[in-house]
Formats: C-alpha cells, structure tokens, sequence
C-alpha cells in the first residue's frame, strides 16, 4: 500500500500541536469514539483491526509494526486525537487525523539518541489517569505544575519512556521520543 506526502512539515506539526494542546484549541484525531472506517483508497485491502486502532493505523501496524516512537494529540474538550508516528528505521512519520491516515514524509534516522518505545499508542487515552500511568510507566522523574493568565492549569509528567500532559486531570498530550536520563556514577 502506498501512502501520500502529508502537506505539513514535521516541525511544523509538532509545533502547531504543542500550541493547541497548550491554548486549548481544539483539533481531531481518534479518541474514544468507534473505529472509523478505512480511508477509502482504491484498491485497499481488507485489514485485521488491532484492538484500540482505527482500520488506517491497523493497516499501519501490519505494513511496518509499530512505530519506534509516537505522539499524541488529545482535544481537551472532547474525544479528538492527531497522532504522529516515527519510524526511524523506515526513514518515514506517519501522521493520523482522528484515526485516519493524514500524510507521511521522511524522516532522518535518530535511534541512537532515541531507541524505540516498547509502548503503543492505543495504550494512551483521555481517561488514562497520572496514577494509571504511572503503574505502566514507573515512577515519575518529574512533575511541573504550568498556569498561565491565558491558559488553564497544565500538569507535565515526565518520565524515562514518556512525556505526559494533563489538563483538569485528563490527558491531552503523550511524547515518546524521550533520551534516556544520564545519571552521574557515584
């Protein structure tokens, strides 16, 4: 299966995403909502839905695996999700509007910097609580508290596989791409 150019660069995205997750502004993806239907190519074939994926991000998962790090999107306010794959092993990011393939454009090879994620992106949802996360992702290594005037409170939790950010204690944004924390030798 052959997959489009997204029209967005990855730099861009990523910053157009942190920004809507920081200002509220709402945006879409594949939150809790059924499993949307395939994205209609012609000649698509018929694919094994994966549990907690749409039939796009299945379809994903069974041409290339899962990818070696992911982020995550989620509307505040509602259910809506924009997904952002890296394979760095296939050179390629893979983006997802609601669970529906968005575009793809290449990417270089960081692996050494960031080695793959053993964590899947259905694993991460609105409802994921700090405490839930915390029993898959360990402890914590760090928690900021963010307010601003023009914004409402904001919850960083940062740990060695993981970025999270809650808002009013619902998750709205998930980074994978983490280094591993260099810890000083006694």
């Amino acid at each position: 299966m052959r997959y489009g150019k997204g029209p967005v660069s990855g730099i861009a995205l990523r910053a157009a995403l942190i920004a809507a997750v920081l200002t509220g502004t709402a945006f879409a993806g594949c939150g809790e909502q059924d499993l949307p239907p395939s994205s209609g190519l012609e000649g698509e074939e018929a694919v094994e839905l994966i549990e907690g994926l749409s039939a796009d991000q299945s379809r994903m998962v069974g041409d290339l695996g899962y990818p070696d790090h992911f982020f995550i999107s989620i509307d505040p306010d509602g259910t809506d999700r924009v997904e952002r794959w890296t394979y760095f092993s296939r050179g390629k990011v893979v983006d997802f509007d609601n669970g529906r393939f968005f575009g793809e454009e290449e990417c270089e090879d960081e692996s050494e910097e960031y080695p793959p994620t053993q964590l899947r992106p259905q694993d991460f949802d609105a409802l994921l609580t700090p405490e839930e996360a915390s029993r898959m992702l360990g402890e914590p290594l760090y928690i900021q508290e963010i307010e601003d005037s023009l914004m409402p409170e904001n919850t960083i939790i940062v740990y060695d596989r993981a970025i999270l950010l809650y808002r009013d204690g619902k998750l709205i944004g998930v980074d994978t791409k983490v280094s591993p924390p260099e810890l000083s030798v006694p």
